[in-house]
């Protein structure tokens, strides 16, 4: 039922499959948690989606049903509700959404108090209240209640006023793009509190994604990337998803920045303002598909970097668990510890202007001192939405293994921590199953060029077709 980041799946209003979300799997949802809260406080929000609503009243139907006490909190960004249930004293956080998505999808995710997402154990226990029905039982004198809470939004600006200051008279321009998500109230009103001038597209909520699709990839921030470029100042573009979980950077020339370039950029800043940091929290944290540029610029300047399983819960834990200063990964998802476990768009914008404008420096220019190592990834529809198994692993490990060695390629590294990644003398190759959608993830760094990255990507594509694992192409 949950994947690398909570439930997502395409809502149907009817039936009940493996494969979709329907509101009678959201009310047993909701009795679930409701019985693992035992009787709690639940704090839900919900983004733009036009299918969150009757997801939204369904799991508050269950929750209410085993005695819960739920407060409502609207259309918030996933950050945001994160952030919130230390605020309003929650016992568990439910956001409503299907993150980057197309619009079909819909999904829910659930948060810790400390803004930590719910971890496999925690999702294992409800999945198991949910399947053979434990539920709390209750009659008409142990219902619960649900209450709205207004203005959760001042609460997360005013925080991130609080810890990060950027003076009235600075001179950042920007162009922003919040993909018609649930970010497009709560990120002007922080850019105005700063006084930075913007300008913005797509920034009307509509869950039907009119202005373009929720992920802030390449392809779809086309538009984005040529209004930044043919710009007269010096702007940079930000584009978030639809739940705003995630964001992308573009420079001033146009061009996307990596956002494991940012993260490596973001570290060495720390390290280098405020006196520093001490030596035991000079930590950070990033999946196994993120780039090896991190431990090439980061361990001299004494860093320990540290590899999880990909999912932005992974690389919390993996903070909490061993400490550390920043976390992220390549979706543009970067989460600040010191803040809450939770990642957090808004907190990352915020960091990074206040850089900007602390250095005088454009993006373009700071990312001069960040490696740059030619990186390429694509995502393959899978033949049958199928788990990804040991044993499809091994037959993955045995078909690459038969390419590296008719290509000559010696003493490869095989690293089976979330998919299959395999390091070689020019690079690495690495092929996972998606955790949100039905799909094979090749991811492909190279130490030579982007060719040769492409031509890897593709001989790594056609030995997948021939397992028959993703359709022909």
């Amino acid at each position: 039922m949950f994947g690398t980041s909570g439930i997502r799946k395409v809502f149907k209003n009817y039936g009940g499959t493996e494969a979709h979300f329907t509101p009678e799997m959201a009310l047993k949802l909701g009795l679930a948690i409701g019985s693992y809260i035992n009787g709690g406080v639940a704090i839900i929000g919900k983004d733009i989606r036009i299918a969150a609503l009757p997801i939204e009243h369904a799991l508050i139907a269950g929750l209410i049903s085993t005695g819960c006490k739920v407060k409502t909190v609207g259309i918030v960004t996933t950050p945001t509700l994160a952030m919130s249930c230390k605020i309003l004293n929650g016992d568990c956080g439910i956001m409503i959404t299907a993150s980057h998505n197309t619009p079909e999808y819909i999904g829910v995710k659930l948060w810790n108090p400390s803004g930590l997402g719910f971890s496999a154990e925690q999702e294992e226990t409800i999945e198991d209240i949910y399947n053979k029905e434990k539920f709390n039982k209750t009659d008409w004198r142990g219902i619960g209640s649900a209450t709205p809470v207004y203005d959760l939004n001042e609460f997360h600006v005013n925080d991130i006023l609080e810890k990060i200051k950027i003076p009235r008279d600075n001179h950042l321009h920007l162009i922003v793009d919040p993909g018609n998500g649930s970010s497009c109230d709560i990120l002007p009103i922080i850019l105005n509190k700063y006084n930075i001038k913007y300008m913005t597209i797509n920034a009307q909520m509509d869950g039907s994604f009119p202005g373009r699709l929720s992920e802030p990839n390449k392809e779809n921030l086309n538009q984005l990337s040529k209004f930044v470029k043919i710009s007269d100042v010096q702007d940079i573009g930000i584009a978030l998803d639809g739940d705003a979980d995630r964001v992308i950077f573009i420079a001033e020339d146009g061009k996307l920045v990596d956002p494991i370039r940012l993260l490596a950029l973001c570290a060495k800043d720390i390290l280098t303002e405020n006196g520093g940091i001490p030596e035991k929290d000079r930590k950070i944290a990033t999946p196994i598909n993120s780039s090896s540029l991190l431990e090439r610029l980061l361990e001299p300047l004494g860093y320990e970097v540290i590899r999880t399983e990909v999912g932005d819960i992974k690389v919390a834990t993996a903070l909490k668990e061993k400490g550390g200063i920043l976390g992220g990964e390549t979706s543009g998802t970067y989460i600040w510890p010191k803040y809450h476990y939770g990642p957090d768009s808004l907190l990352t914008i915020a960091y990074v202007l206040e850089m900007l404008n602390r250095k005088g420096k454009p993006l373009r220019e700071l990312l001069k001192e960040i490696p740059d190592f030619p990186f390429v990834r694509e995502s393959f529809q899978l033949k049958e939405d199928i788990p990804f198994t040991r044993e499809v692993n091994e037959k993955t490990i045995t078909e690459m293994n038969n390419l590296f060695q008719n290509l000559g390629k010696d003493h490869v590294k095989i690293n089976k921590l979330d998919g299959v990644r395999f390091d070689y003398q020019e690079g690495w190759v690495m092929v996972r199953r998606s955790g949100t959608s039905p799909k094979l993830r090749i991811s492909v760094e190279s130490t030579i060029d982007i060719p040769h990255a492409e031509e890897m990507l593709k001989l790594t594509q056609k030995r997948m077709e021939k397992l028959g694992l993703i359709k022909e192409y």
